[in-house]
């Protein structure tokens, strides 16, 4: 059988590990000859927003709208929050969703949890004669409707989905609930809602922190899925820098030295893509307007005095060429939870085409993973 490949298409690798997120699902995404066509040489944001929205066009006047949503969902993805095309763009973007999903005769419900003052979207898919239910969460930079491609086929295998997002995620963000790292609060609104007292949680990207943290607390959640296996904030948010910044800026943050960070970070920022979009998002989502205050929002994300109380059956996964989590995240988590009813790890290799960040470039192997360890 042949392994799907990450594909190198753009010589920026922020670009090209984005292009990848799409060119993963294949042909029911998009058109990959058009996409490698228009994207390939893109260098600039700008130029990345009008090459995406150009194939958007050409998607729609195809009828094609879930290649549409996906062009329109990376067009969206590098636009900061004060270009005042974001919000426009974004509710475009759901909109192709769920007229794509339609169209593909995929069934599903949608769902308003309330939560704060406002509520946490879901998407809910449910077989007959379901097996059990499974909650999926994203993480950083995601929003819901773009993973239903990706589990529907957990609903083939007859599980019950129910697709949650969560403070600073989706539309919680533009209804200023920002990213929190207390996650059981609203997974445990999400199961009270639905009425689950049994389900086993996927956490996806920064998501996997969300799961492992959420079954540290909520015990309706049987098994969790770390996909990929996280613990720690700060250091990811740092992990974008080489060694030397990296620990410069760490320094920086721990001492609150705020008039150094507004120095030196908006100089890396002109330097690298990845640092700035990872810079204004986190302001975004976290609803801060400094970089010490975003730090220290994230640094609260952490597993540091919570290893002990997950105590269900744990899977952790990882790529070894992954660029936004760092290695010692997968291996710390994989030894100091130690009171898991079970534990199961799996880092994926080049060699079978699961290297990258929550293995995009060949993502069913995770998901046949995930399937089969539920199963077993």
């Amino acid at each position: 059988m042949e392994i799907k490949r990450y594909k190198k298409v753009n010589s920026i690798k922020q670009f090209n590990f984005q292009i990848n997120r799409v060119l993963t699902y294949g042909k029911d995404a998009c058109d990959e000859e058009l996409v490698i066509k228009h994207l390939s040489g893109v260098s600039t944001l700008e130029e990345w927003y009008e090459a995406w929205t150009r194939l958007s066009a050409i998607a729609i006047d195809s009828n094609k709208y879930m290649h549409a949503a996906y062009y329109d969902r990376m067009a969206e993805f590098f636009l900061k929050q004060n270009d005042s095309r974001k919000p426009d763009l974004y509710y475009k973007c759901i909109g192709e969703f769920h007229k794509a999903f339609e169209q593909s005769g995929i069934e599903y419900k949608t769902y308003e949890v309330p939560f704060e003052n406002g509520f946490l979207k879901c998407i809910r898919m449910t077989p007959e004669n379901y097996k059990q239910t499974v909650l999926v969460c994203g993480g950083y930079d995601s929003f819901i409707e773009e993973f239903v491609l990706q589990v529907h086929k957990f609903v083939q295998k007859g599980f019950d989905v129910i697709l949650m997002e969560g403070p600073g995620q989706g539309d919680c963000v533009w209804q200023r609930i920002y990213f929190n790292e207390c996650f059981e609060i609203p997974v445990a609104s999400v199961l009270d809602y639905f009425g689950v007292t049994s389900c086993t949680m996927v956490g996806i990207s920064w998501g996997g922190y969300f799961a492992l943290r959420a079954a540290a607390f909520e015990k309706r959640i049987k098994r969790v899925v770390a996909y990929d296996a996280m613990d720690d904030g700060l250091e990811v948010m740092t992990n974008i820098f080489p060694s030397l910044i990296c620990w410069y800026v760490r320094k920086l943050v721990k001492n609150e030295n705020e008039a150094k960070l507004n120095s030196f970070l908006p100089r890396i920022a002109k330097k690298s893509l990845l640092a700035d979009w990872m810079l204004a998002q986190g302001q975004f989502i976290t609803g801060t307007d400094s970089f010490l205050a975003m730090y220290k929002s994230l640094s609260r994300h952490n597993l540091r005095s919570l290893y002990g109380k997950i105590d269900q059956d744990v899977l952790l996964l990882a790529g070894e060429k992954d660029h936004y989590i760092p290695m010692c995240q997968f291996e710390r988590c994989k030894e100091r939870i130690t009171n898991a009813k079970s534990i199961t790890s799996r880092c994926f290799t080049i060699e079978e085409g699961g290297e990258q960040h929550c293995q995009i470039g060949n993502h069913g192997i995770a998901v046949d993973t995930i399937l089969d360890w539920i199963e077993t």
